[in-house]
């Protein structure tokens, strides 16, 4: 095509030299398949931060449970940054894919405490695990439990609290408290209201207090 308002060898330059500029599409990146079953084992660090279960609430991170092609932001029940809420769009595999690699690249100013994931297989198998996380998906391995350690005793509430706990803190900081019911429920209300914590459910909020209170309290 001539360039309009160019004639003889000034046209022949300038589509020299839009052909240099556009030149034939980059090839796409090679698609990494994941493996939904590793991508379970994988999850186990990101289970610190997000609950990956239908109905269950917000940790530090939002409930990742249908995330692919929600929208991004999306969670009703999670307050996200307004850099991350001002992305729009949905979560795509290959949105999350850049998501992974690098969250403040993605949305530069996001609290999501993740510096990001190399290893590109790695990623391609957590977003696989992802993609099984859907009412009508093929069953996939669940993520294997927490060890929190001997000394981090079974019972009710022992996984709410290790995984609220254990995604700020070492648990041993948490075990040498010694609070009370009272100042328990104090300060994991000072955690949401100050230091961005994601609120509780109620039931989920009276497991973690109830755990705490018998095993790391004193009475009142």
């Amino acid at each position: 095509m001539r360039p309009v308002g160019f004639s003889g060898g000034m046209a022949a330059v300038a589509a020299t030299l839009l052909a240099a500029c556009w030149g034939d599409p980059a090839p796409a990146a090679e698609v990494v398949q994941g493996d939904a079953a590793s991508g379970a084992q994988a999850f186990l660090l990101c289970s610190a931060c997000h609950n990956a279960k239908p109905g269950g609430g917000a940790l530090i991170g939002p409930n990742l449970w249908n995330v692919v092609g929600r929208g991004i932001a999306a969670a009703e029940d999670f307050d996200y940054s307004a850099e991350l809420k001002a992305v729009g769009g949905n979560w795509t595999t290959t949105l999350l894919d850049r998501f992974l690699t690098s969250p403040n690249d993605f949305a530069p100013g996001t609290r999501m405490g993740f510096a990001g994931m190399a290893d590109a297989n790695e990623r391609a198998n957590i977003i696989a695990y992802l993609e099984s996380l859907k009412d009508g998906a093929a069953e996939t391995a669940a993520a294997p439990a927490m060890d929190y350690g001997a000394d981090w005793p079974a019972g009710p509430g022992q996984a709410e609290a290790g995984r609220l706990c254990n995604s700020c803190h070492s648990l041993t900081l948490v075990k040498q408290q010694q609070l009370s019911r009272k100042t328990w429920d104090q300060l994991l209300e000072w955690m949401v209201e100050e230091q961005g914590m994601a609120e509780q459910s109620p039931a989920t909020r009276e497991l973690i207090l109830g755990y705490l209170t018998e095993h790391f309290g004193v009475p009142e």
